[in-house]
């Protein structure tokens, strides 16, 4: 065990919280970003550019601060008297860039469209075929999804935090009175391997996820329905699916364990967006679990702002 491990408990929390708010202003600072501290958020600034975020998710500042370009660019900003500003420091709506037709409610944390591009650039949906959507945040995919598998088609989508869930579910009713889409879902659960409830993380952002994987002291912990997905499958009485992201937060390890086989059976073509946990990420892991199970796989190195994805095919 590092001697940092050793002494972390005996260091006052208020230092602890000094030391790594200037390593974050020095991180800022090599980025050509000022990282201004104010009473309920904290804002990112590069010239006229502001990204505000939420006092309390300090914990995703500095992925905001090198992501900055990623998130300032995903959508159209506030003009205000001397800046453009993307406020992400609670529910708001916003215009995608790429994807105009409706106004998304996002939690805090916009979802860019180019990610979800990066998605259908590998699921090739066609009319007909059913989407699972494991992860749905505020709807975004699920939305996209709906609209290319058509009215013959649907869309299975689960969101475990509660926030992201009530924003999800306003858009998907936009969607349905402004784009006619009346094929999706919208399940408030979580996928995990078994279906006895989950001790999660609700933080109203795109982090939120099981405790297990959080380690706790993140937003409100809650227990959140579960379900498996072949239990999922019993109960919609689901014959196939065709296609299914998963996105969901650090769990992917233990819900592909429980229920890769099961997917491959069903012949359907996945995408799993990996994530650190306990400072590794879990890419290879998945990875080794598809194969396993018989999949083709193909792991997507990160480049520049693209996430790294993992791309299965039976």
């Amino acid at each position: 065990m590092k001697i940092k491990q050793i002494l972390r408990p005996f260091v006052p929390e208020a230092i602890l919280r000094h030391r790594t708010r200037l390593a974050l202003v020095r991180l800022a600072e090599q980025k050509g970003l000022q990282l201004i501290v104010r009473d309920l958020c904290f804002d990112l600034t590069r010239e006229k550019t502001v990204l505000r975020i939420r006092k309390g998710h300090a914990v995703y500042l500095q992925h905001m601060i090198e992501n900055f370009d990623y998130y300032v660019d995903s959508v159209i900003p506030i003009a205000t008297d001397d800046s453009l500003l993307v406020d992400m420091s609670g529910p708001r709506y916003h215009r995608l860039k790429g994807f105009g037709e409706i106004p998304f409610l996002f939690p805090t944390h916009t979802e860019p469209y180019t990610t979800t591009a990066e998605y259908l650039d590998f699921a090739n949906l066609r009319e007909g075929e059913t989407v699972l959507d494991l992860g749905a945040y505020a709807g975004l995919t699920s939305i996209i999804f709906a609209r290319l598998v058509g009215r013959s088609g649907k869309v299975i989508a689960l969101e475990a935090d509660p926030v992201n869930h009530r924003c999800a579910a306003i858009n998907i009713e936009m969607a349905s009175h402004v784009m006619a889409l009346n094929n999706i879902l919208l399940l408030h659960r979580a996928v995990w391997s078994h279906s006895d409830g989950l001790l999660f993380s609700s933080e109203g952002a795109m982090g939120s996820s099981a405790v297990t994987v959080t380690g706790g002291n993140r937003g409100n912990e809650i227990l959140i329905p579960s379900t498996r997905l072949d239990e999922l499958f019993d109960e919609l009485k689901l014959k196939r699916v065709d296609f299914v992201k998963i996105d969901i937060e650090g769990c992917e390890v233990t819900v592909l364990e429980a229920s890769a086989k099961f997917l491959r059976t069903m012949g359907a073509r996945l995408i799993v967006e990996p994530h650190m946990v306990d400072g590794v990420l879990n890419a290879d892991r998945c990875g080794q679990i598809l194969k396993s199970a018989g999949y083709s796989v193909n792991i997507r190195s990160k480049t520049g702002e693209s996430e790294a994805l993992i791309e299965a095919r039976p």
